[in-house]
């Protein structure tokens, strides 16, 4: 296909998914924040980016596996492929398994270590709780949604997403809105919603409708280990950002008590609607990237790499003006119970947070560029630069200007990370990201195929 027309057709689904997942996720703060109050959502505000860490190393083997599977099928290398996905999938379910013990047995001390204390730790906790039972077969969905897209049936993956919205936002609707139920059935619906969707999507592959078919055997330790390094970035991107709201959360907690986390709570609420603008772009690109890169194919890589910049600084600057315009509405979508200094602080903040958009996409996109192309260590150090050190080193000393310094702080942060990921960004062109070459022959290591052990004789 012509770029914009593989664009279009990669990155419109994708963005798609994104966004109603991100209304999912708005979703559920406006019935949690409306109907349970604001202490609620800082509870839930709390329970995400603990969870998250956890997570992040499912994200790490699906999104390691993408890139190799994508690079083994483009150079024409099939079984490797095969072999990838059916040892990942494997992968995935035994970490999933630890973090139903993880979430059932450590949740409420890990939350009070962050400084939640009485009934809101209690909430937190049973919140993680809740989620992580359904975690064995609930985070195999957010690795087939991957593993779709790299088969060509981005439409089949978007759907999936839609129906997995649609069912979480009727449950939220039943247990929270009509029968009553407290924060925990925001977790029910999201981890339930999620088994009906990672079901849904596996039955294709079970059918052996597409090229990626489950094989027996697990993968040996290089092919794993090469699976983690290509993921390692999307990693500690998960962790980083995690850290980083604990972090801020805690600094809040200090600054604003209960009122500046629910306001964060907001304001993170609208951000991953944003962001997922972003995001969905990039992640759809993915299997194209890392195909044409295992084809050889550079100057492929660097037109589809051109198209996903522009589109994204586009969207970038219209929701920046978005959000300054309309916050007062957006902010009341959430709160309905009178809080009006939680409503004010996230308002304002939300309107600072807003110029973050003008820099944020740069990150996103150059860190799945470089990652797709099998520099995770470039990747990496963009990931946890702009997640983690950048904000971080910027929070605290802004902090002491109050909870506006805390907005500012993060907005400055992605301008510097920005830069900071243009620089990664030449690196990895002198690398030969952009040049013709296949990087993955068939021939290649992880081709699962035992070395040839030759021996010569004197």
């Amino acid at each position: 296909m012509q770029v914009g027309q593989l664009f279009a057709r990669c990155a419109v689904p994708g963005v798609i998914s994104g966004l109603v997942w991100a209304l999912c996720s708005i979703a559920d703060g406006i019935f949690v924040g409306n109907y349970l109050g604001s202490d609620s959502l800082a509870a839930v505000n709390l329970a995400w980016p603990v969870m998250t860490v956890v997570m992040a190393l499912v994200d790490m083997i699906a999104a390691g596996s993408s890139v190799r599977i994508s690079m083994h099928l483009g150079s024409g290398d099939v079984e490797s492929a095969r072999r990838v996905f059916s040892g990942s999938v494997r992968f995935i379910v035994v970490i999933s398994v630890l973090f139903t013990l993880f979430g059932v047995f450590l949740a409420d001390p890990v939350v009070r270590v962050f400084g939640a204390e009485g009934e809101l730790a209690e909430v937190t906790a049973q919140y993680i709780a809740v989620f992580s039972l359904f975690a064995p077969v609930g985070l195999l969905f957010f690795a087939t949604d991957n593993y779709l897209r790299i088969c060509g049936a981005v439409g089949l993956s978007m759907w999936i997403n839609v129906g997995v919205t649609v069912l979480n936002i009727g449950l939220l609707a039943l247990l929270i809105g009509v029968m009553g139920y407290g924060t925990w059935a925001s977790a029910f619906a999201t981890g339930f919603s999620v088994c009906v969707g990672s079901v849904v999507a596996l039955v294709p592959f079970l059918r052996g409708r597409y090229v990626l078919t489950f094989v027996r055997g697990w993968m040996d330790l290089r092919t794993t280990a090469r699976v983690m390094y290509n993921g390692i970035s999307t990693f500690f991107n998960g962790v980083s950002g995690s850290l980083y709201m604990m972090v801020a959360n805690t600094v809040l907690l200090a600054i604003a008590g209960n009122a500046g986390v629910s306001s964060f709570g907001i304001i993170m609420y609208v951000n991953s609607v944003i962001g997922s603008l972003f995001f969905g772009t990039a992640s759809a690109m993915q299997p194209a990237l890392s195909y044409n890169h295992g084809a050889g194919d550079g100057h492929r890589v660097r037109s589809l790499s051109a198209v996903m910049f522009a589109v994204s600084m586009a969207m970038g600057v219209g929701m920046c003006a978005a959000c300054i315009l309309l916050d007062d509405g957006i902010v009341s979508v959430f709160l309905s119970d009178g809080d009006s200094s939680v409503a004010a602080m996230a308002a304002a903040g939300l309107s600072i947070y807003a110029f973050s958009y003008l820099t944020m996409w740069a990150s996103t996109e150059v860190n799945q560029v470089l990652a797709a192309t099998d520099l995770p260590t470039y990747a990496l150090s963009v990931g946890v630069t702009s997640q983690l050190v950048i904000p971080v080193l910027l929070l605290l000393p802004m902090s002491e200007w109050g909870v506006d310094g805390v907005w500012w702080s993060m907005v400055l942060g992605y301008a510097v990370s920005a830069v900071f990921a243009a620089v990664m960004l030449f690196l990895g062109i002198r690398r030969g990201i952009f040049s013709a070459g296949s990087p993955c022959p068939p021939s290649d290591p992880d081709a699962f195929r035992a070395p040839v052990r030759t021996r010569t004789y004197n």
